[in-house]
């Protein structure tokens, strides 16, 4: 459980202790449009584990630069 040291006012207007970089809009736009842009090529390969309550897989998908990610 978090401990919270500020009153929930104060949490409310909290804006963090790095300050938003000024292009903050643009990069995002710019990353979501580079995400967007990449097929990503999602294959499923069933995992042979054992359990009677859930189907298993291993995820692959390309990312941004052409980086394959694989999640199990």
């Amino acid at each position: 459980m978090p401990i919270v040291d500020m009153p929930l006012s104060a949490l409310q207007e909290y804006q963090g202790r790095n300050p938003r970089p000024a292009d903050m809009e643009e990069y995002w736009d710019a990353a979501l449009a580079e995400m967007r842009a990449v097929d990503p090529a999602v294959e499923l390969v069933p995992h042979a584990l054992n359990a009677p309550f859930a189907e298993c897989f291993h995820l692959y998908f390309t990312g941004v630069g052409g980086g394959r990610v694989h999640a199990k």
